[in-house]
């Protein structure tokens, strides 16, 4: 079975803060055999590692990848899920690799990349170094629209509505996933939506649980986009890849809505300060495990509450409560000498010095009877666990000098079987918590189901509501735009009426004059244009034996002379000058041309009718009939006398030929 991948990287050429790209030396440690590449970007580091998926990625120092924290973060985000970058030289203290090399009998040219490189890949094979680690072991999924809706009418609202459906589909999908895996592996998560209007236009997921273990992809699918992220941490940490000696601790928990732990060494060393609100009973068991083997659990309170019971018989450690509550003025004393951020912290730390404070004597009672060579702690354990000081020392120190060669392979065995119980303890209180936590999921999905119906039926009764409510909204828009456009419809017939009543008022002081016989009306006509006759047409009417007043003369011709003298008008008066071809075709028509100044017209105030005098107009139509008379004389002898001029010519000719 091949072995994990290893990659070891050193800067070959430039550096991560200078302007051009650096280039590195990569040896590939796979199945035994080392690969070497070199002059290799960090871009194609990136790709092999897609490629090859090695379990770490080794370096003396992290900044020859990137020049500060948010660039080496980038980078760590790029890098596949379950590889681990470790810095060979240590954490925040780092040593000189040329040191570390030597301490673990490797040496190396120190000038070549490629064999620094090489030892960086083989000293984390030995488990040197230390992991550099800027996620927390937390997941963010974000689904959300793929676009925005934007504004609109009915279309668009449709449009947002099956958005918003896609949105919480999705996020439905996910939430089954998360449901299935929490039963599964026992993570938990936290979840917050935004409804809208057919649906969600967000929902998040907080899942307890690191990137890796998460199969959620991120992408675009149709209309709906999904971001799944490990969570940044406020400063990069450095953890060590190999774990440290499992020694004897001491574990204060105080239990609740929100959960803290509290871990001291058998010295009083507070090793581990942690408390979380979404955090279960296997996750608090994996954390202790991971910080050594508990001796003491203890609380704060009496009787000693069920999940710390729990806790306990994982990994069958001695009961460590006090017989009686532990005073807020005793818990801020006990918790002073450490930092602390809350409440659940404080009673964690006070549960843990409380025990330890009990036994400081016996520990140091026992640490000077044992001789040398004996194991103090493990000494501390038995006795603790009910054994006698003397027996456990005669025990012990036999066991050293009947075995000293092979003290460390036991204790490592002892180590090993003390973890597969433990782990075996952990599993089987999982088992247990996954059924009930089973039964109580089931009761819950019969209750959601019952609630699901009644829902259900509320949401039955207010969709017809809103449709009946719609319906009645767009009823009331269309008889709006009706409402509107009779309106409208209205003040366009008050304007015409008023306009008819108007002209029928005019017409009616027209008549009254023609019928008086006194005066004659006189129809204006404000320009000469066609436009102009035809709407004094409409209004007042233009008939046979009409007297008309052009206003404005100038820009008519043959055509509208010939328009306003075909009803038969009687005369026509200018204002001004009237064109020469105007004039001539009214005279050919026989339709007497005469000048405002000819007659006396008089107006009313609004000077929309005028009038005239029977006798004056009449006499100044004589006039001009006796002066159209002698022109039309004057123009038959004019064409007499050419006529008789052209024969006379042609009988010369006649003559000359």
């Amino acid at each position: 079975m091949p072995e994990n991948v290893i990659f070891g990287i050193d800067i070959a050429k430039g550096s991560s803060r200078a302007k051009e790209k650096p280039a590195y030396a990569v040896v590939v440690l796979k199945d035994g055999k080392a690969e070497h590449y070199h002059m290799v970007s960090l871009h194609k580091v990136l790709r092999m590692a897609w490629k090859e998926k090695p379990q770490f990625i080794a370096i003396d120092n992290v900044h020859e990848l990137a020049p500060d924290r948010k660039t080496l973060v980038l980078m760590l985000s790029k890098l596949p899920h379950e590889t681990k970058l470790v810095q060979v030289t240590g954490g925040e203290h780092p040593e000189p690799l040329v040191k570390l090399a030597k301490e673990h009998g490797i040496t190396f040219d120190r000038f070549d990349p490629g064999a620094e490189a090489l030892a960086c890949a083989q000293l984390v094979q030995m488990g040197t170094g230390h992991e550099v680690s800027a996620f927390e072991d937390k997941t963010m999924i974000k689904v959300s629209r793929g676009r925005s809706p934007g504004r609109g009418g009915w279309s668009q609202n449709r449009y947002r509505r099956k958005v918003h459906g896609f949105v919480r589909q999705r996020a439905r999908e996910i939430e089954d996933y998360l449901n299935e895996q929490s039963k599964l592996r026992g993570f938990t998560y936290t979840s917050k939506v935004a409804e809208r209007f057919g649906g969600y236009s967000k929902a998040e997921f907080l899942v307890n649980a690191p990137r890796s273990a998460v199969h959620v992809s991120s992408g675009r699918y149709g209309d709906v986009q999904v971001s799944a992220s490990s969570i940044e941490r406020d400063a990069l940490i450095f953890k060590p890849i190999t774990t440290r000696k499992r020694d004897y601790i001491i574990v204060g928990i105080d239990p609740g809505t929100t959960t803290a732990v509290a871990v001291l060494t058998l010295d009083g060393e507070l090793r581990k300060l942690h408390s979380s609100r979404t955090i279960s009973i296997p996750e608090v068991i994996e954390m202790i495990s991971e910080e050594g083997r508990p001796l003491i659990i203890a609380s704060d309170v009496f009787p000693t509450p069920n999940a710390v019971e729990k806790i306990r018989r994982a990994f069958n450690a001695v009961l460590g409560t006090p017989e009686e509550m532990i005073t807020t003025e005793d818990k801020i004393e006990f918790a002073k000498p450490y930092e602390y951020s809350n409440a659940h912290e404080r009673d964690a730390i006070a549960a843990a010095v409380s025990v330890y404070r009990r036994n400081r004597n016996k520990f140091d009672q026992i640490k000077r009877k044992i001789p040398a060579g004996v194991n103090a702690d493990e000494a501390i354990a038995q006795v603790v666990r009910g054994r006698s000081v003397d027996a456990v020392i005669s025990t012990l120190s036999k066991k050293e000098e009947k075995e000293p060669a092979s003290e460390t392979a036991r204790e490592r065995a002892g180590d090993e079987v003390f973890h597969l119980r433990e782990s075996l303890h952990r599993y089987e209180e999982s088992v247990r918590d996954m059924k009930r936590y089973q039964e109580e999921l089931k009761k819950e999905l019969d209750i959601r189901d019952d609630e699901i119906r009644e829902l259900e039926k509320i949401i039955s009764r207010q969709r017809d509501m809103v449709y009946k409510e719609f319906k009645r909204e767009k009823e009331f828009r269309i008889r709006d735009k009706e409402i509107a456009f009779l309106r409208s419809k209205v003040s366009e017939s008050g304007k015409r009426i008023a306009s008819l009543n108007e002209r029928i008022h005019n017409l009616k002081n027209v008549r009254r004059l023609e019928m008086s016989g006194k005066l004659l009306p006189v129809k204006i006509i404000q320009a000469f244009t066609k436009d102009s006759i035809q709407k004094t047409q409409a209004q007042f009417g233009i008939k046979k034996d009409d007297i008309i007043l052009l206003k404005d003369a100038s820009g008519g011709g043959a055509m509208t002379a010939k328009m306003i003298a075909d009803p038969g008008v009687r005369a026509i008066i200018i204002c001004d000058d009237m064109s020469h071809a105007a004039k001539e075709e009214l005279f050919r028509l026989n339709v007497p041309v005469l000048t405002a100044k000819e007659v006396k017209i008089k107006f009313d105030q609004d000077e929309e009718i005028a009038v005239i005098d029977p006798e004056d107009i009449s006499n100044s139509i004589d006039e001009w009939n006796m002066k159209a008379q002698e022109r039309r004389k004057q123009e038959k002898e004019e064409w007499l006398a050419s006529l008789v001029d052209e024969y006379r010519s042609e009988r010369r000719k006649e003559r000359r030929g």
